[in-house]
């Protein structure tokens, strides 16, 4: 007997237009499914690429920002260090955050609950944007921010999602609403990359403000088109998602989500290790040229210093002792202006004069010069890698995710980042160069933001309306950043015993391991819960 699958309205369009002949060629879909599938992609993009724009800002004002000041008193700890620890503060306000979401999940339908915490985050975005104007220190409280955001905001397009289709739908369509995440963020972080320097971090919070207010009129969109549909109508749009329990409990009661949250974990750590990693070779590298022309009794020792305090922006004269930025080797030089030209320099620095230096890549010889610079070379660098992890993260999602899903399943891709992972870090351990990070992280992190993101959501397909909401926000919001937590410990912990970049590898190696073994457990319950269902179904055609 031919099984039939709700809300699909397949006999509804009796010709494929262009969309659907387009769109089939990623996948399967069907014409009723045609609107609600780009609407919920371009959601996505757009999402990401406010998010990737938001990233961008994040990296400078919390790696170059000078540190950390508790009560007063300004902590010994660089970026990398401080970026960390801050991830552990994002656990602790993830507590909070996730009772907040599921008390609003069980009282609101789902556009309520969509429309709260979109106004409430656009909001926080024009709020960052008046306190930078005002020079209050954005570095850890934005990073704080943009941590819970995203977390936030992603889940509750993805709950929205799994909500909107039926398990046998999800399968086949995920994979197209991947590839708008993984435009969205090859896009925002080419235009961050791009808009960085002439505007400035603080234009781009209110440019990604109103990112959000568009995102927030197509998730309207693709909702009153649900409802439309078969099985849609006023009982589902007011019911609210979550239900009587809160989303830890539920999580505590259901094995198969306690290993999800034990994969979600784990993939985290491994994750936050890696960037810390990253991020420690960039500034190791970054610095490595300062004070090779400050020899004693080298010429750059007995330069005149710039004034104390100069602004960074402020016009340069000839002979003014200066730090140049080196974008293609990701690293700072000491120099002087050999000369001004307009709004460019020539610039001695290296043993050479370098001309046409652009006013963004030159700066005063100064403290606050030097985080400036340091600054434009994270934006920069970041801004690079964050394009490429993106654009292989767009060809996986287009030409191997749908069939690593229709071919070898959900499970099959489930298994392939820890390998991944496991086999960059090795390469870690080997040689820990910045080139061998670079590489080893755009592999790892476009694999998790197409293929494992896409299988990981698909995990949430055979699970209740409640688990989609709750559940799964207290997953991909507190056990996210748990994980960031025991990095940080980690880190923490690497500081008191003088780890090096080496032994993080070798721990991340370790991790991958059980990351694989839990996996495994995941890969036998969810085949159970599969089988489950076809059963039911069977019952159902029956």
């Amino acid at each position: 007997m031919e099984r039939r699958v709700a809300s699909t309205g397949e006999n509804e369009t009796p010709a494929r237009g262009v969309l659907h002949r387009l769109l089939s060629i990623f996948a399967e879909v069907k014409p009723r499914e045609v609107f609600s599938v780009l609407v919920l992609t371009l959601n996505v993009f757009l999402l990401l690429t406010g998010y990737y724009l938001l990233k961008v800002v994040r990296e400078p004002l919390i790696l170059a920002g000078g540190g950390l000041e508790i009560g007063g008193q300004k902590l010994d700890l660089d970026g990398p260090e401080v970026k960390a620890y801050a991830a552990a503060g994002q656990a602790l306000l993830l507590v909070g955050v996730v009772r907040a979401y599921g008390a609003m999940a069980r009282r609101f339908g789902r556009m309520q609950l969509t429309t709260a915490l979109t106004l409430f985050f656009a909001g926080n975005l024009v709020l960052f944007f008046f306190l930078a104007r005002l020079g209050v220190p954005l570095g850890v409280p934005f990073y704080l921010w943009v941590g819970c955001f995203n977390l936030t905001v992603i889940a509750q397009f993805w709950s929205f999602a799994n909500d909107v289709y039926t398990p046998e739908q999800g399968k086949r369509l995920f994979a197209i609403v991947g590839i708008g995440s993984s435009l969205g963020a090859m896009f925002g972080a080419q235009i961050a990359k791009r808009v960085y320097v002439p505007i400035g971090p603080y234009n781009m919070m209110l440019v990604a403000a109103g990112v959000l207010l568009a995102c927030l009129w197509l998730t309207y969109l693709v909702h009153r088109d649900d409802l439309a549909g078969p099985g849609g109508g006023p009982q589902k749009a007011d019911a609210p998602p979550g239900g009587a329990a809160g989303g830890f409990k539920i999580i505590a009661g259901d094995r198969y989500l306690l290993l999800i949250a034990a994969l979600t974990l784990v993939l985290n750590w491994v994750n936050s290790t890696g960037e810390y990693i990253l991020d420690r070779t960039l500034i190791e590298s970054a610095t490595s040229a300062l004070g090779q022309e400050s020899a004693p009794g080298g010429a750059a020792a007995n330069a005149p210093a710039a004034a104390e305090g100069a602004d960074p922006g402020a016009p340069l004269a000839a002979g003014t002792p200066v730090y140049l930025v080196d974008p293609d080797a990701s690293r700072l030089l000491e120099g002087k202006i050999a000369a001004v030209k307009g709004d460019a320099f020539d610039v001695e620095a290296g043993g050479k004069v370098v001309e046409g230096a652009e006013k963004g890549l030159v700066h005063p010889r100064t403290e606050k010069g030097k985080k400036a610079a340091l600054g434009a070379i994270i934006g920069t660098f970041k801004g690079d890698f964050f394009y490429w992890v993106n654009t292989l993260g767009v060809v996986l999602q287009l030409f191997l995710v749908s069939r690593i899903f229709k071919y070898l399943g959900v499970r099959f891709a489930l298994f392939i980042l820890p390998a991944i992972a496991l086999l960059g870090n090795a390469s870690l351990a080997v040689l820990p160069a910045l080139a061998v990070v670079r590489v080893a992280k755009i592999a790892e992190n476009s694999t998790d933001y197409s293929v494992q993101n896409t299988a990981r959501q698909a995990l949430f397909l055979p699970v209740g309306r409640d688990a989609k909401y709750s559940a799964k926000a207290a997953i991909d919001t507190f056990v996210v950043r748990a994980g960031d937590v025991l990095a940080a410990v980690g880190v923490i912990v690497g500081q008191v015993l003088a780890l090096s970049v080496r032994h993080f590898a070798m721990v991340n190696i370790a991790l991958a391991l059980a990351w694989l073994a839990v996996v495994v457990g995941i890969a036998r319950e969810h085949k159970r819960r599969a089988a489950d269902e076809q059963d039911a179904e069977d019952l159902k055609a029956a």
